[in-house]
């Protein structure tokens, strides 16, 4: 075990203003610095943000803003770059919506703390009555495309509720954008040998008209497709996702390692 394990909470937000405020007391009781990526909301999120008396916290808080919406992957990114900047070794992620506890993240830092190399992912209960019979669907093909890139036994690759060993990030390179970033990289850390730890989580689906939800069904079902055919092609190419091996790959001698 790494003597040193230094663990942020990163929270990547659009346009939750009704949730944020909650969510973000919820994780300062946790007494972890706290990295709040605004990404580009249009909700009143940036003023509510910019009043430092709003979040009551003994804990330090740092708030980013993209200036436009460039996605979930992008935000995730912003907050890695600055865990990465303020020395930690370890990142918890949360999603805003108000479905996800920031209570469990505890156990999902102790998981990370006896595997640092690990990629902590929460794992949602799919026999709740109110889980959306399409989430499953999409959740159970998503589980299986990652098993077979992989052969990682997966049980929620769209769960936002995780803990990212920062190593994993520095080395490991992952240009997918939005939510396909959370399953791309569960198939890339496999590739690298970063073993994938699975913790059950609890969740709530609010009414639909309470739902703020980002997710575009068809759309995003349809990236999904896209994303893991990309990556069965990566694979059987032999390419190389590791970041020192791409960016010495400009050199014309250099000769493509398998991932």
């Amino acid at each position: 075990m790494n003597e040193k394990f230094c663990p942020a909470v990163i929270l990547p937000t659009f346009n939750n203003v009704g949730t944020l405020p909650g969510i973000v007391q919820r994780v300062a009781a946790l007494k972890l610095p706290i990295i709040i990526v605004n990404d580009g909301s249009t909700d009143g999120t940036s003023a509510l943000l910019g009043e430092s008396a709003s979040f009551d916290a003994a804990c330090p808080i740092c708030v980013i803003t993209h200036p436009k919406n460039l996605g979930k992957a992008a935000a995730l990114q912003t907050g890695f770059a600055k865990a990465i900047e303020l020395g930690c070794t370890h990142a918890a992620t949360i999603d805003t919506d108000g479905q996800l506890d920031p209570e469990d993240i505890p156990q999902l830092l102790n998981q990370s703390k006896e595997n640092p190399r690990a990629l902590i992912v929460g794992a949602r209960d799919t026999a709740r009555a109110d889980y959306p019979p399409r989430s499953k669907i999409g959740r159970n093909l998503s589980n299986c495309a990652i098993w077979l890139a992989c052969r990682a036994r997966v049980s929620d690759s769209q769960c936002g509720l995780r803990v990212y060993p920062l190593q994993l990030i520095k080395d490991v390179y992952c240009d997918t954008e939005r939510f396909g970033f959370e399953a791309a990289i569960i198939t890339l850390a496999a590739w690298h040998g970063f073993p994938i730890v699975n913790v059950a989580v609890n969740c709530r689906y609010f009414p639909d008209e309470q739902r703020v939800s980002h997710f575009r069904p068809w759309r995003d079902s349809v990236h999904g497709v896209l994303l893991h055919s990309r990556l069965l092609f990566m694979k059987l190419r032999g390419t190389s996702f590791r970041r020192a091996d791409r960016e010495s790959s400009t050199d014309p001698g250099a000769t493509r390692p398998q991932p």
